[in-house]
């Protein structure tokens, strides 16, 4: 069965969405990068960041559930590792060993098989060894941990990329037009109408997310709409949470601590107020 979008449905997806919120983390060093639609590689790659401890101690860095696949490259003075993890759907946390950087770069969602044929719900929550799925992965490793700053990092990125011709790789047209749709509506739409515009049923439309995607079409949609309420009320800060709940497409303020509560074990207003100590990680489980 091939899956079909029509051009009114299509022309809906070339609205921009906000890239996923990164928390702030008060004692660990953070840089990040968006990459923007006209990098080489955009299509694959929406951004890096890197998380630098600088203390004797270690410290956790809370990752926010997103429907995309991260690679983590982890260095200190006794670990040097390249891991790759599936969509998070909980929130997690990267544990980062004292005087250690963490140097991560995040796919887009649904572009899982440019590093493997396997089905992407086999990694959703879980992380691997990055090594297998890379070429030359001891140099490029390697290289990574001489960099000596952020910049210089997203240089060897681009570098490996374009030894692997990334910039060749075209995520399967398919799911990414439900993608881009579901983007546009904010994750704000039911599945029967996203079935529809694709011109299949349901079921199908569920196998082949979990399979690109490697979550269902319902759970990207609620990840979806967590995302873009969390960066109103990250950015923003909110007097009104009941505002921005309905501006966000939930019925009201409870429905989306609802939300808030089955993805991150808090509510709404914990995040407003983060100030890196509001959610206890010490009961959240590590992605690695």
């Amino acid at each position: 069965m091939s899956l079909y979008i029509s051009n009114k449905q299509l022309s809906k997806t070339e609205s921009t969405s906000q890239p996923p919120v990164l928390l702030g983390a008060p004692r660990l060093r953070l840089q990040r990068r968006v990459f923007s639609q006209d990098y080489e590689f955009s299509r694959l790659l929406l951004d890096a960041f890197e998380l630098v401890n600088p203390e004797f101690g270690e410290l956790a860095y809370p990752l926010l559930p997103y429907s995309g696949f991260l690679a983590v490259f982890l260095f200190g003075d006794m670990i040097s590792s390249a891991s790759l993890c599936g969509p998070i759907t909980a929130l997690k946390k990267l544990t980062l060993p004292p005087r250690s950087r963490a140097y991560c770069v995040r796919l887009r969602p649904g572009t899982a098989g440019w590093l493997t044929d396997a089905c992407a719900s086999e990694f959703t929550d879980r992380s691997a060894s990055l090594l297998p799925f890379m070429e030359n992965p001891s140099g490029f490793v390697s290289s990574l941990r001489r960099g000596e700053s952020f910049h210089e990092r997203n240089v060897l990125l681009g570098r490996q990329l374009s030894a692997c011709k990334a910039s060749q790789y075209i995520p399967p047209a398919q799911v990414s037009r439900c993608i881009n749709l579901i983007l546009s509506e904010r994750g704000v739409i039911k599945v029967s109408a996203v079935a529809q515009a694709a011109g299949c049923s349901e079921r199908y439309l569920n196998r082949i997310f979990q399979e690109r995607v490697g979550v269902s079409t319902k759970l990207f949609c609620e990840l979806t709409q967590l995302q873009f309420s969390l960066h109103t009320i990250v950015t923003t800060k909110p007097k009104s949470l009941l505002s921005t709940a309905i501006a966000c497409g939930y019925f009201d303020q409870t429905h989306m601590n609802r939300s808030y509560r089955k993805f991150l074990d808090c509510t709404a207003s914990d995040i407003r107020y983060w100030d890196g100590g509001s959610v206890n990680l010490r009961r959240v489980d590590s992605i690695l």
